[in-house]
């Protein structure tokens, strides 16, 4: 048996593997979604005055409109939406889990389509619209890379191939690319002064947590109210640079990495841990689908565009 041959068959099961990784993380993700949506606070008001209302602020016109009619359509039913909110989210998490090829791909198109609705109507498109959006606080929101998520893996045959595995450089261009938007995010006036800087890390802070996360946190929103021209440019610097180097050297495993602690790092000081403790999480923020989707690639054994993997055939 050549080495060659060995090779191929190695590289191809590892492909299977990759999509399973994501299938797998994507499930789980929806079941914590679904068991965060049983927190008491989630069946009060609360959830309408901290989740609903405030994706409303800043919005134009029309998106103001259609999330205020969400919310009127909801509230005299909130106890029945939320019930149903858990019953689809865990139902999403649990079809993906199945062996059955047809009940999961039917869990895949129901995640994007219920995707597209909570970034809608639940996330206000991420902010992206009010001219106040960064990815320290979960732009351009974490339920739209559910949705791309569930469109990758919808795309079974983009992960299986000769070594260019169209769906793994597509998942790294994902993360290039939102790393590259957090940069451009960071751009705007607002987070070049001390209030813009340091209100969502300080807004973070303020949340129900475990005191070692807030001190943490602390520390940092102490840095950008002190140097918030500096603490900006490192934030900007960090996510264009690994943004940009991902979409040039797509599968490069120490850029992976790097991109992988970075989003560990803007998940813990920037996007508090998704606000895991607060009991009014959601989800765990978009940093971790982020860095799944690194993961799969990781498991892929990805490489660069048009460069085979595979060596030379050794003599038999």
């Amino acid at each position: 048996m050549s080495q060659a041959g060995s090779q191929q068959r190695s590289q191809k099961a590892a492909l299977p593997a990759a999509w399973h990784t994501l299938r797998y993380g994507l499930a789980g993700l929806w079941l914590v979604d679904g068991l965060l949506q049983l927190q008491p606070g989630m069946f009060t008001m609360d959830m309408i005055s901290n989740i609903m209302q405030p994706s409303a602020t800043g919005q134009p016109g029309w998106l103001h409109g259609l999330i205020e009619w969400s919310i009127q359509l909801v509230t005299p039913h909130l106890i029945a939406f939320n019930w149903t909110v858990v019953a689809l989210q865990l139902a999403i998490g649990l079809m993906l889990l199945l062996p059955w090829r047809g009940v999961r791909s039917a869990g895949l198109w129901l995640s994007v389509v219920w995707s597209a609705l909570v970034w809608l109507f639940g996330e206000g498109l991420g902010q992206l619209l009010t001219g106040s959006a960064t990815f320290l606080t979960g732009a351009p929101g974490s339920v739209l890379f559910y949705g791309i998520a569930s469109g990758l893996l919808l795309w079974r045959q983009g992960w299986v191939g000769d070594g260019k595995l169209p769906a793994a450089r597509a998942a790294i261009w994902v993360v290039a690319l939102s790393l590259v938007l957090a940069a451009a995010l960071q751009l705007a006036p607002l987070f070049w002064t001390s209030l813009g800087l340091g209100a969502p890390i300080a807004a973070g802070a303020a949340m129900a947590q475990p005191e070692w996360l807030r001190a943490t946190i602390d520390l940092v929103d102490l840095w950008a109210t002190q140097a918030p021209v500096i603490v900006n440019l490192i934030l900007i610097a960090v996510s264009l640079g690994l943004g940009v180097a991902l979409a040039l050297s797509a599968g490069n495993r120490w850029l992976l990495a790097a991109a992988v602690g970075w989003l560990l790092v803007v998940w813990w000081v920037g996007q508090d841990v998704g606000a895991l403790f607060s009991g009014m999480a959601t989800d765990p923020n978009s940093a971790p689908v982020l860095v799944l989707l690194l993961i799969a690639c990781w498991r892929a054994g990805t490489a660069p565009v048009g460069i085979s993997k595979s060596r030379p055939p050794a003599r038999s």
